[in-house]
């Protein structure tokens, strides 16, 4: 059984993106979380001990993820299940760390807006979303005429 934790922060600093010796793309970075508490007796907010969690994509997820240009301070919502790896460094040293395996990552809707989009397969041309504060919640750009933007041959189905 994999343990899925997910973490929500701001990134330390863009991700960096590597591709191995197979091609594989394989993109790094990390997010820190501080945890609020509040002071009863002052009666004010304080930050509290700050998790700092390394996380690593691979593939397609590290492509999609390095192409929407995240940069430092970034608020983010990282899932993915933890795993460590050990490794030797140059002087010859065993170390391990614990990293974050991604499987979903996300931009944090709290305090940014986020324009998507959708990546295709078979070299179709990639669909947009997006909203504009003028929209409001229930607009969505796309396609007009088709809920949400979605073209996928369902529109005319009841979505329940």
């Amino acid at each position: 059984m994999v343990a899925t934790i997910t973490v929500q922060g701001g990134l330390t600093a863009a991700p960096e993106l590597k591709f191995g010796q197979n091609g594989t793309a394989v993109l790094t970075g990390t997010v820190a979380s501080t945890e609020r508490i509040y002071d009863r007796k002052d009666q004010a907010w304080r930050d509290g001990k700050t998790l700092y969690q390394r996380f690593v994509a691979f593939g397609t997820t590290a492509e999609n993820i390095n192409a929407s240009n995240f940069g430092k301070g970034t608020q983010v919502v990282v899932t993915g299940k933890l795993s460590t790896r050990e490794y030797q460094t140059k002087q010859g040293e065993n170390r391990s760390i614990t990293e974050l395996e991604v499987t979903d990552f996300a931009a944090s809707v709290k305090h940014a807006t986020v324009q998507v989009t959708k990546t295709s397969r078979g070299g179709a041309q990639p669909q947009t979303w997006g909203m504009t504060p003028a929209q409001g919640v229930s607009a969505v750009t796309g396609d007009p005429g088709v809920f949400g933007g979605v073209s996928d041959g369902f529109a005319d189905e009841q979505p329940f």
